[in-house]
């Protein structure tokens, strides 16, 4: 899975290109680009499911990483964009959705946070 990230102005916007999320190469690649931001003092962070059609027991480690690493960090809430009904729904049995605020799509995600 290929990672891009960017930053919308004070907001880094990590994008998750690929099918699975939780591919074992996943979680290094995740926190160095995590890591770069959070040096960079940045404490709004969205990450964007849009591509993502399936995740696992690792892509749901990613995103507690991310929340834990971020709150410890001083940032705010993630917001997760665009994600489907099934990721929706591993976070909701995991009972991990109460630690992410959830938007339909980038724009959304990036209006409420900013």
């Amino acid at each position: 899975m290929d990672i891009k990230k960017h930053l919308e102005g004070e907001i880094a916007v990590l994008s998750f290109l690929g099918k699975t999320l939780g591919e074992p190469a996943d979680s290094k690649k995740f926190e160095q680009h995590l890591n770069e931001y959070l040096e960079q003092k940045i404490k709004k962070f969205i990450l964007n499911l849009n591509e993502v059609q399936r995740i696992n027991s690792t892509g749901l480690a990613i995103l507690i990483t991310a929340a834990t690493l971020i709150s410890d960090s001083g940032g705010q809430r993630v917001a997760l964009a665009g994600s489907n009904e099934f990721i929706e729904g591993a976070l909701a049995v995991t009972k991990l959705s109460q630690f992410f605020d959830c938007y339909p799509n980038i724009n959304e995600a990036i209006n409420n946070i900013a």
